[in-house]
C-alpha cells in the first residue's frame, strides 16, 4: 500500500468520527436510551428533532434486540432465541435486528453501540467505495471524494437501524462484479470472492429489502458490464454467478431461519406495498433535507398529521448539489469520447425508472412491480441508497470528466443540468407549499426554510461556476463540504443525557427472576432484552402468527400485531380507546379483568406504568349488534333499561355516556342519563348543543356512584326535557328483539386484593401480582425451578408439564437424557412434554428448523469461498520457476 493510498483511507476514517464527536463525547447524545428509557429524567438539545435516526426501531429492534445478540455471542452462543421479549420469540430469524452480522454487532455490548455500529457502517462504505473507484481506474483525488460521499449519504444521516446495515456492501459488490469482468483468470477469481463475500455480508446485515434493492442496482451494472465483454461475456458472467451462489450458501444460517418464520409470521402491511408511494411534500425533501427541519421536527413543531408523514415516507435524501453534479455526469454521456457512456446511460435509466416508481406513477409503478418481491417492499423509502450510489458514481465520472472533456460539450451539459435541476426544484416546491404552512408560523421554522434555500442556492452556484472554469478540486471541495454540513445538522438535535432510574431497574430485575413484567406506556417494546428483564411487551417483525392470535384473543382485540405497547388494558388497549364510534363497541371486547388474568396465566406477574396514568381503569358498554342502527326521539318517556357486567362489582362509575343524533347540531336543550345501583343512584347532564351527532357523547357524573362488591349491575335512563329542537338516541335490537340503547361507562376498578405495590416514585409505579402462573408448572408434580432452560420434576402421577416459553418447532426436551416429544399446549403458545411418574430432569434446547440443511450450506458455501480465495491469491509462477 502507498502513502497517498494510506492518507486516502486515514481521510475516510477520520471523517465520520470527526462529525460524531458531539456524540462521541457524550456532549449531545445520539443514544436511543436517552430518548425512550429515562423514567421521568428530562433532558434538552440544541435543535428540536430526533438525533440522526427517523425510526423508533432504531432503539427497540436495533440497540434493544442487538444489545441481547451482542450479549449471547460473548457468552458463546449463537443467538438464535431472546426470551425476554413477548413469550420468547425467534431472534436471529427476525433478522432486522442483526443478530447474525458478526462481528459487527458486539459494539452493540457498549453503551453506546448504536453510534459506533453507524460509525462502523459509514467507514466501510468508504473503504469500500474506494475499491471499487480504483477499480474502475478512476483518479485518485476522485475515488477519495466517491468515498466521502457514500460515507456521508442521505440514508446513513438520517437513519441508525436495520436499514443502514448493508449500505457497505453495495459498493463492495458492485466492486466485485466489476472485478469479476477484467481480462485476467486471477481478477476474475479475486471478483467471484469479492462477490461472494458482498452477497453474504449483505443478507447477515440483517434488513433484507435495503440488500434487495441494492442487489437490483448491481444488476443492472452487471448486465451492462457483461455485455461489454461481448463474445467473452461468459467469462464474466461465470464469476459473478459462481460468486452469487456461494454469497447465498455462506448466508444460510440468515436466510432460512428467516424464510421459515416468513412461513408462519405476520408481516403486517408489508404484504402488500405495490400502490405505496411517496407524498408530495417528499421530492422536495430529497432535494432540500431540512426544508421541514431536522429529522422529525414535524413532531415538535406542533405540524399536522400530514407533516409528520413525511418524515415516515423517506429513506434518506440526495440533496440539490448531488443531483445537480450527477445529472451533469449523466448528460456528459452524450458527448463522444465520455468513458463509460453505456454505464451512465444504465445509471440514468435506473434513476427516471425508479424515481417515477417512488411518487406513484402508474404505467411504470406496474412495470417494477412484476419483479417478484417489489410488491412487499417499501420501494420509496428503500430505494435511496441506490439513489445516492448511482448519483455519487454520476458525479466521480464527472470529475475525471473534467480533466478530459471539450469545453463546449462540458458547458452544454453544464446548463441543461442547472436547468433541469431548477425547473424540477420549482415543482417540487409547489407541490410541498401545503406542507410547509403546515407550520410556517411555528417559532423558528422560518430559519429551517430560508437556510434551506439559500444553502441550496449556494452550493449549486459555486459547483456550476467551478465546473464551467473546470475546477476540480473546487467542485470536489463544493461536495464535499456540502455533504459534510448536511451530515452533520442531525447530531445537533442529540439530547444532553439525563440519569436512568437505576433503583427500578434493580427491583424489576428481582421481581422477574421467574416471571415476566408488562409495561404500559413506560418501558419501551424489546428493552427488557436489553436490560434482562423478561417483558410480554415486543416489537416484532415478522411475528409468529400464533402468538398475535391469541394476544388479539385474550389481551388486546385489533391491536398492532407488530408491536404490543399498550396504554391500558380493556378497551384502554384497542384502537378507539376514546370509545366514540359504534363501530368500536360492536367489535369484541377484552376486558380488564380477562386481560389481566391471561397475562398473569402465561406467568406476567410484575406491572409498570406511569405515576400519573390511573391504571386501574376500564371503559365498558353494551355490547352492540354489527348491524345499522335506529334511533327515537329523546323526548318524552324515558329510555331505561339494566346494565350488567362484571366488571361492575366494587368499580367507581366516573362519566357515562350514549350515542346521539342530533341532526348535524341541531339540537337544542337539556338531556339526563340516571344511573342506580342497589344502594345508591347519580345523574348526569348536559347540553344537546355539546352533543356528537352519530357517535357516542360522554357525560361526567354529578357525583362518582361507587358500585357494591358483590353487584354486577345497574339500571339506567335517559331522557331529555321537552326541547324545542329534539335529539334522537340510537337504538339497536337486544334479546327478543326489544331496541336497545349503546351505554358506556368510565370506571375506576378496585385494586386486585393480590397485589403490592412496591414502588412509586412519582415518574413510575411498579406492582407485583400473587398468583401468577409460574413458568414451570405441572399437573401432578412438585416442579423445581432451575433456570430457564433447566427443570426438576418429582411426579406421583403421569401427567403434563408446562412451559411458559413460546412453542417454536426449534425447541427440543431432554428428560434423564432422553430426548422426547415437545408440543405446544392446548393454548397454542405454551410448550408440553407428557411425564410418567418418577423423578425427572428436564433440558431445553433452540435450533433453528432445518439445521442440518443450514450446516450444509454454510460449510459448502464457506469451503467454496475460501478455494476461490486462494486461487485468486496464489501467486504467479515467475519464468524461471516454469
Amino acid at each position: 500500500m502507498n502513502i497517498r493510498a494510506s492518507y486516502s483511507i486515514a481521510i475516510i476514517i477520520a471523517i465520520p468520527i470527526f462529525i460524531h464527536f458531539l456524540g462521541l463525547l457524550n456532549i449531545l447524545s445520539s443514544d436511543p436510551l436517552q430518548i425512550y428509557l429515562n423514567f421521568g429524567g428530562e433532558h434538552s438539545a440544541i435543535l428540536d428533532g430526533s438525533p440522526g435516526w427517523v425510526d423508533p426501531n432504531a432503539g427497540a429492534t436495533t440497540q434493544a434486540l442487538g444489545h441481547e445478540a451482542a450479549r449471547q455471542w460473548l457468552s458463546g452462543h449463537i443467538p438464535w432465541w431472546e426470551r425476554f421479549s413477548g413469550m420468547g420469540l425467534p431472534l436471529a430469524a427476525e433478522m432486522q435486528n442483526s443478530a447474525l452480522f458478526f462481528p459487527f454487532v458486539l459494539l452493540l455490548i457498549f453503551a453506546n453501540g448504536v453510534l459506533y455500529l453507524k460509525i462502523a457502517m459509514q467507514i466501510m462504505s468508504g473503504l469500500f467505495m474506494l475499491g471499487f473507484l480504483y477499480e474502475m481506474r478512476l483518479s485518485r483525488l476522485t475515488a477519495l471524494t466517491g468515498a466521502i460521499l457514500i460515507e456521508l449519504s442521505g440514508t446513513l444521516a438520517w437513519f441508525a437501524h436495520g436499514p443502514i446495515m448493508p449500505l457497505p456492501f453495495l459498493p463492495l459488490l458492485a466492486w466485485g462484479v466489476w472485478r469479476s469482468c477484467q481480462p485476467d483468470l486471477k481478477t476474475r477469481l479475486g471478483g467471484c470472492f469479492i462477490t461472494a463475500l458482498a452477497i453474504a455480508g449483505s443478507l447477515y446485515a440483517g434488513f433484507p429489502e435495503t440488500a434487495f434493492m441494492s442487489g437490483l442496482l448491481v444488476l443492472c451494472i452487471a448486465i451492462w458490464r457483461v455485455c461489454t465483454l461481448r463474445g467473452k461475456w461468459l467469462q464474466g458472467a461465470l464469476p459473478i454467478g459462481v460468486g452469487g451462489i456461494l454469497g447465498l450458501f455462506l448466508s444460510a444460517p440468515a436466510v432460512v431461519p428467516f424464510l421459515s418464520l416468513l412461513r408462519i409470521g405476520f408481516l403486517g402491511q408489508n404484504t402488500n406495498y405495490h400502490d405505496a408511494h411517496m407524498l408530495a411534500a417528499n421530492p422536495a425533501q430529497t432535494l432540500f433535507p431540512y426544508l421541514f427541519g431536522p429529522p422529525l421536527y414535524a413532531l415538535s413543531a406542533g405540524g399536522g398529521s400530514v407533516a409528520v408523514d413525511v418524515w415516515w415516507h423517506t429513506g434518506g435524501y440526495c440533496d440539490i448539489a448531488l443531483i445537480f453534479a450527477g445529472c451533469v455526469g449523466l448528460f456528459m454521456a452524450f458527448s463522444r469520447g465520455t468513458s463509460f457512456r453505456g454505464l451512465r446511460f444504465v445509471l440514468g435509466g435506473y434513476l427516471l425508472l425508479s424515481g417515477l416508481k417512488a411518487v406513484g406513477f402508474i404505467p411504470v409503478s406496474r412495470l417494477i412491480d412484476v419483479i417478484p418481491g417489489i410488491k412487499q417492499t417499501m420501494f420509496y423509502v428503500y430505494i435511496a441508497p441506490g439513489w445516492w450510489f448511482a448519483l455519487t458514481l454520476l458525479s466521480c465520472m464527472l470529475l475525471d470528466d473534467l480533466n478530459t472533456s471539450n469545453q463546449h460539450s462540458g458547458r452544454k451539459s453544464i446548463k441543461f443540468a442547472l436547468a433541469g435541476t431548477l425547473v424540477g426544484s420549482v415543482i417540487c416546491l409547489f407541490k410541498a407549499r401545503p406542507h410547509i404552512m403546515d407550520f410556517y408560523n411555528h417559532p423558528g421554522y422560518k430559519w429551517y426554510l430560508g437556510l434551506s434555500l439559500i444553502w441550496a442556492t449556494l452550493v449549486l452556484t459555486v459547483l456550476s461556476v467551478s465546473l464551467l472554469g473546470k475546477r476540480k478540486h473546487t467542485v470536489v471541495a463544493a461536495l464535499v463540504v456540502n455533504a459534510a454540513v448536511l451530515f452533520f445538522i442531525p447530531t445537533l438535535t442529540g439530547v444532553r443525557p439525563a440519569p436512568v432510574d437505576t433503583d427500578a431497574l434493580s427491583l424489576l430485575k428481582q421481581l422477574t427472576t421467574q416471571k415476566r413484567l408488562v409495561s404500559f406506556g413506560v418501558f419501551p417494546p424489546n428493552y427488557g432484552a436489553f436490560f434482562g428483564i423478561p417483558t410480554i411487551n415486543y416489537n416484532f417483525l415478522p411475528l409468529p402468527e400464533r402468538f398475535a392470535a391469541q394476544m388479539d384473543q385474550h389481551v388486546c382485540p385489533h391491536y398492532d400485531h407488530t408491536a404490543f405497547f399498550s396504554i391500558g388494558l380493556g378497551k384502554f388497549c384497542s384502537g378507539d380507546t376514546e370509545g366514540l364510534t359504534y363501530a368500536g363497541w360492536q367489535a369484541p371486547s377484552v376486558s380488564f379483568q380477562d386481560g389481566l388474568a391471561w397475562l398473569q396465566q402465561h406467568n406476567t406477574g410484575v406491572i409498570m406504568y406511569p405515576a400519573n396514568l390511573q391504571f386501574w381503569h376500564d371503559r365498558i358498554g353494551t355490547r352492540i349488534p354489527a348491524q345499522a342502527n335506529s334511533y327515537q326521539n329523546l323526548g318524552g318517556t324515558p329510555v331505561s333499561g339494566v346494565f350488567s357486567h362484571p366488571e361492575l362489582a366494587g368499580a367507581t362509575l366516573r362519566r357515562v355516556g350514549t350515542g346521539l343524533g342530533t341532526y348535524n347540531g341541531a339540537a337544542k336543550g337539556v338531556w339526563h342519563i340516571k344511573l342506580c345501583s342497589k344502594e345508591n343512584c347519580t345523574i348526569a347532564d348536559g347540553k344537546l348543543e355539546y352533543a356528537a351527532d352519530n357517535l357516542v357523547t360522554w357525560l361526567n357524573l354529578s357525583t362518582p356512584l361507587t358500585i357494591e362488591a358483590n353487584q354486577t349491575q345497574l339500571t339506567y335512563s335517559i331522557w331529555s326535557d321537552a326541547p324545542a329542537q329534539p335529539a334522537a338516541i340510537a337504538l339497536w335490537p337486544g334479546e327478543g328483539g326489544k331496541p336497545m340503547p349503546l351505554l358506556t361507562l368510565d370506571i375506576d376498578l378496585p385494586r386486585s386484593s393480590n397485589t403490592r405495590q412496591l414502588l412509586n416514585n412519582g415518574h413510575v409505579v411498579i406492582e407485583d401480582l400473587s398468583g401468577t402462573m409460574p413458568y414451570y408448572h405441572a399437573d401432578n408434580c412438585v416442579v423445581t425451578f432451575k433456570d430457564y432452560t433447566h427443570v426438576h420434576a418429582e411426579c406421583d402421577k403421569p401427567g403434563n408439564l408446562f412451559r411458559n416459553e413460546f412453542y417454536d418447532e426449534g425447541w427440543t426436551a431432554v428428560v434423564n437424557g432422553r430426548p422426547v416429544q415437545l408440543v405446544p399446549a392446548a393454548d397454542q403458545v405454551q410448550q408440553s412434554i407428557r411425564l410418567g411418574t418418577g423423578h425427572f430432569d428436564i433440558a431445553y434446547d433452540y435450533a433453528p428448523q432445518h439445521a442440518r440443511l443450514i450446516f450444509i450450506l454454510f460449510t459448502v458455501g464457506l469451503v467454496g469461498s475460501a478455494v476461490v480465495g486462494m486461487m485468486a491469491c496464489k501467486p504467479r509462477k515467475t519464468v524461471a520457476e516454469a
